[in-house]
């Protein structure tokens, strides 16, 4: 390995500050809560569904750590295609840039590691380092769910904290479209005509950071299939679990994005698209650990018979829906149910002669969230309340705002609760 393979990644050793176009102008919400770990000793682990802006957290802390620290102590360097060895990275940082031992730094040295994923057992590589040089601080970044949080939770436990880049939340959604958040909040209706047009922007692609401020449909649905679903099935998948069926893979990721919130009935996809059931849950399971699906399960008091229940699926964003499917506006009530379960990340859905979209359960209370589609859903939650004590009930409507022993909150007001 050459000195010029890691400082093509490190323009600020001679510039002192990063380009602004890595920077972008916005932080995300979670930013403030990765920065208040930057100067202990654990690991930090951002980790995430592809192009939700790892990456741009890790050059944001950079930027802000040459404030305080000399450029030649930050390392950045990413293995997303690339296959040299942490050992030879740090072995030509050691040796010509920072120019001293590990062990000898008198001062804390930043070392960024993006699509850790790729790097063979760097858990164990990782580790070795954290033990032995402890003014070495490592923030890493990994697109894979299994891989790395399963791989750093065994190696690396009581080492590091773990952070989830989320979609785009609506409310980021307006901020990076220069919309104020608390004005909004403190008179809904006068800003509700503005808010209507950028809810449908933000249901089509704007859960992904680097189309907030895009208005170009066509431009979107490219860069969501082909730098999101194909990158995460052609290689991704491939690389992490050696899938040789990637047709199958595409097939049901198509499956899910013309169903959203479909039921999961493997034997029924099995005899279907003629393929092995055990393979259809195990292609699923890889769907999900790579963030492209969600699966929740069917509520029941007892967990263990929760988990052996129904499971409905849906795709982590509907940016999905409207990349691969065009049904999108026919499926409008499907994004409605998809945005509100990104909003309240639930587990659970309930299903037992009648359906409740979402239930939320917090220690004692349980809420019920209904998304409305028909008449038919009102009197689904309030059987749902006579059944269940504790319930907090809520309808969620496209648009309209009522108000009846049921609390009734129009889709857009839920999303910036």
């Amino acid at each position: 390995m050459d000195v010029s393979d890691i400082e093509k990644f490190n323009d600020w050793w001679i510039t002192g500050r990063v380009r602004p176009a890595l920077l972008k102008n916005f932080k995300r919400e979670i930013y403030n809560e990765i920065n208040k770990y930057m100067e202990n000793r654990l690991m930090i682990l951002l980790y995430g569904l592809r192009r939700m802006g790892k990456t741009t957290i890790m050059y944001q802390l950079i930027d802000e750590l040459l404030n305080k620290t000399d450029s030649k102590n930050i390392l950045y360097f990413s293995f997303d295609d690339t296959n040299y060895d942490l050992d030879d990275i740090m072995e030509v940082y050691q040796n010509n840039i920072i120019n001293k031992l590990f062990n000898n730094t008198g001062e804390k040295i930043y070392i960024f590691l993006d699509e850790v994923q790729k790097l063979k057992d760097f858990e164990n590589k990782i580790k070795v380092y954290y033990d032995l040089y402890p003014d070495i601080k490592f923030i890493l970044s990994g697109s894979a769910s299994i891989s790395i949080r399963k791989r750093s939770n065994e190696s690396l436990a009581g080492r590091i904290m773990s952070f989830y880049i989320e979609p785009l939340s609506f409310p980021e959604f307006l901020e990076m479209n220069n919309f104020n958040i608390e004005e909004i909040k403190h008179n809904y209706i006068l800003y509700k005509n503005e808010i209507m047009p950028m809810l449908d922007i933000y249901s089509k692609y704007g859960s992904f950071p680097e189309l907030a401020l895009n208005r170009d449909d066509d431009y979107a649905r490219k860069y969501i299939k082909e730098t999101v679903v194909e990158r995460i099935i052609y290689k991704d998948i491939v690389e992490e679990f050696k899938v040789n069926d990637l047709t199958l893979l595409r097939s049901l990721i198509n499956v899910i994005a013309n169903k959203p919130g479909m039921m999961l009935n493997f034997r029924s996809i099995s005899e279907n698209l003629g393929k092995d059931q055990r393979t259809i849950s195990n292609y699923f399971e890889y769907l999900e650990y790579s963030f492209l699906i969600r699966i929740i399960y069917n509520y029941r008091e007892n967990i263990s018979i929760t988990m052996r229940k129904l499971k409905k699926c849906y795709p982590i964003t509907p940016n999905i829906v409207f990349a691969l499917s065009d049904k999108f506006n026919d499926l409008y009530p499907y994004i409605m149910e998809n945005l509100v379960l990104m909003k309240i990340k639930t587990d659970y859905f309930y299903r037992n002669n009648y359906e409740v979209d979402f239930i939320e359960v917090h220690e004692e209370k349980i809420k019920a969230i209904e998304i409305k589609k028909t008449d038919r859903e009102m009197k689904q939650l309030k059987l749902f309340t006579k059944k269940y004590e504790n319930v907090e009930p809520l309808m969620v409507t496209y648009d309209k705002e009522e108000h009846d022993d049921i609390n009734v909150m129009p889709l857009w007001v839920f999303l910036l609760q």
